[in-house]
């Protein structure tokens, strides 16, 4: 849309909506085998990567970023 000030034309940029989200993977840890045992453990899978803890709630379908991902797929090969 252009708009006119003392004949001289104002041309607005458009607007490009940017993407920015960040791919994810769909992942499932399972519940350890103390939990059918009645041992208290800790329902959470903690991903620490440069100094930001990601909580992974184990037992659920979960969609995580791809660097967390690889950081469970190395304490978890069958991930």
């Amino acid at each position: 849309m252009a708009t006119k000030f003392n004949n001289a034309v104002t041309v607005e940029a458009p607007v490009i909506e940017q993407n920015n989200e960040v791919p994810r993977v769909r992942i499932f840890i399972s519940l350890p085998e103390e939990a059918s045992s009645g041992v208290k453990y800790d329902p959470y899978e903690h991903v620490t990567i440069n100094g930001e803890t990601t909580l992974v709630k184990r037992g659920e379908h979960l969609d995580v970023t791809v660097p967390v991902f690889v950081q469970l797929r190395n304490k978890y090969p069958n991930l």
